[in-house]
């Protein structure tokens, strides 16, 4: 009788161990679909045997199958691998778009582009330099002038607006970040308490991993885990969850960029932790991208401040030393009768000149107005771009003749190789149109170049001369120099302008190409990896169905088992002991 009941038992584990088996299966097969889902596993073993009498002694008889666990089958190295390549991944994606919108602003290949609005400017003054009395000559280099001022402004604020986006991107991505920490959070507490019995919260630590991993999305990661279940993660030496406690990243209090140094006309904000107040700075993942971004935004802004820190500083020089068709003079320092020219870009009574922060790196542009005593002021970024329009001269009656196409100065050799440039009168100017070609000169040849070929005179050479923001002169180090041993100032003493512009697009070509290449490389790295966490973590149907036809057959097989005992049980019972009725 005893055995009969243990056998009994035998089956019914065997029962529910089946069951069990068919539960998981069927919960597998039904999230086959379900982003994020491990498939699980039920873990079977032997129950101890027991001693039986026999004939012979004692024998040990099994008594069946117990179900230890249900586990998820999960690769924590593969883990470990997609959290650390991720975030890279999820920079250059970011990254790559940001290029892509700068390639659309500076696009060449139309008509509308910088470059051609350069080539054109460049060209007009070229005609110029032939055609200097003709009045559409004139008027067209004052137009294609207005037109280059009004691409690099165009450009400008199309880069301004850039950044702004990063930022409205970035605030949301934070609140998408918040959410998900919180998530996680929610998730350590529930494990916690499901788990203080011994068993596995398998969906709760699925879910959870998936949001690990969609945080990766965004910054890099490491991640522990204590011994209760619960997670702890930390980036940047900042522990951003730990247990039920975690950290809160927000945006910080908006600030005019000037606040930093150099002028981008856009409101500036930090990435801070809540709780102390300190800045948080991502080290990789769509955070740090978006930073970057705004960085590499700000940098073409420079590069145009640049340009026309150079149109109105060394460009307006060398016009101003040409004479007009009135002929206007004045005396200058030292008594000598020399034209009164006006700016071409900028306003008339204004003086620019470039200046250098050594400490910062940052250029900016000196600004005088003779008119305005103690009216110095320093302009950097988009107020350089801002300040970069045509002369409103040009825009009176017959202002065309304003332009000074023709020169004011005159080589004059007092020796065999030797010689320096001196002024020449209203009345003994040469060459209708030279002070044109010098112009012209200023696109394709560098400040350097023309310093060296003994075309340059005094606007040129002040321009190129290195100085502090009080405007004395230094080396790049910010030290005190001599101004005879000038360093070559601007972006463009050594380039000229159309080639500075030229190299600023291929940086571009060459930086976007590099994202992108980068980009496609670790795509092909998380293919990999995910691929290697699927082959543990993927529900696999022909392994299911076959575990289901599995345990369907041990679940008939130990039924019947039970029904063939149960029936000998009630034979035993019922139809034995009536000898005699």
């Amino acid at each position: 009788m005893r055995s009969t009941f243990a056998g009994l038992n035998t089956m019914v584990r065997g029962i529910m161990a089946n069951q069990l088996g068919l539960d998981t299966t069927g919960h597998n097969i039904t999230n086959a679909g379900t982003e994020g889902y491990s498939r699980q596993v039920v873990t079977l073993a032997t129950t101890y045997a027991e001693q039986r009498p026999s004939v012979h002694g004692q024998v040990m008889v099994g008594t069946g199958v117990d179900a230890l666990a249900v586990n998820r089958a999960r690769n924590i190295y593969a883990d470990i691998q997609y959290r650390n390549e991720n975030p890279s991944q999820q920079y250059y994606k970011t990254m790559s778009v940001n290029y892509d919108k700068l390639e659309t602003i500076f696009d060449d290949s139309r008509d509308l582009g910088i470059e051609k609005s350069l080539t054109r400017f460049y060209q007009t003054w070229v005609d110029l330099s032939t055609t200097a009395s003709n009045a559409a000559a004139r008027t067209q280099v004052i137009e294609q002038g207005r037109e280059l001022s009004d691409r690099i402004q165009s450009a400008t604020a199309e880069l301004q607006e850039q950044i702004r986006s990063e930022y409205v991107d970035l605030s949301s991505e934070l609140g998408q970040l918040d959410d998900i920490l919180e998530e996680i959070t929610l998730f350590n507490k529930q494990i916690i308490t499901q788990e203080v019995t011994g068993a596995e919260a398998n969906d709760l630590r699925d879910r959870r991993d998936y949001l690990v991993d969609q945080l990766s999305d965004y910054l890099n990661i490491s991640v522990t885990e204590n011994d209760f279940g619960a997670y702890q993660i930390n980036s940047g030496g900042v522990t951003l969850v730990n247990g039920a406690s975690r950290a809160h990243l927000v945006m910080s209090d908006g600030v005019s960029s000037s606040i930093y140094g150099v002028d981008y006309g856009v409101t500036d904000y930090n990435i801070k932790v809540k709780e102390s107040n300190i800045v948080f700075l991502p080290q990789n993942g769509i955070l740090k991208a978006r930073l970057d971004s705004i960085a590499e935004d700000k940098q073409y802004i420079d590069k145009l401040a640049n340009m026309a820190s150079f149109f109105l500083s060394t460009f307006n020089d060398q016009h101003k030393q040409g004479w007009d068709l009135d002929g206007r003079s004045k005396t200058d320092s030292e008594g000598n009768e020399v034209p009164d020219t006006i700016n071409f870009f900028g306003q008339t009574d204004i003086s620019y000149q470039y200046r250098y922060d050594a400490d910062t790196k940052a250029n900016y542009l000196y600004k005088y107005d003779s008119t305005i005593p103690e009216s110095e002021r320093l302009l950097s970024g988009v107020q350089i771009i801002k300040a970069l329009e045509i002369n409103a001269k040009f825009n009176e009656n017959q202002g065309n003749r304003y332009l000074a196409a023709t020169t004011s100065k005159q080589y004059v050799e007092t020796a065999a190789g030797e010689g320096s440039w001196e002024n020449m009168a209203w009345g003994n100017r040469t060459g209708d149109g030279t002070n044109a070609v010098y112009m012209s000169e200023l696109f394709n040849i560098s400040q350097e170049t023309v310093i060296s070929d003994d075309k340059a005179n005094a606007a040129i050479y002040k321009n190129s001369i290195l100085r502090d923001k009080e405007g004395n002169p230094i080396d790049e180090d910010g030290n005190a120099v001599d101004a005879d041993n000038y360093v070559y100032a601007t972006a463009m003493s050594k380039l000229s302008i159309n080639s500075y512009y030229q190299e600023s697009m291929s940086y571009l070509g060459i930086n976007a190409y590099s994202v992108d290449v980068n980009y496609e490389a670790l795509q092909n790295v998380i293919t990999q990896v995910t691929n290697w966490r699927d082959s543990t973590a993927g529900v696999d149907w022909n392994e299911e169905l076959t575990n289901m036809i599995k345990y369907q057959k041990g679940f008939g097989s130990c039924s019947r088992c039970l029904n063939a005992m149960d029936e000998m049980l009630d034979r035993l019972v019922n139809s034995t002991g009536v000898v005699g009725r």
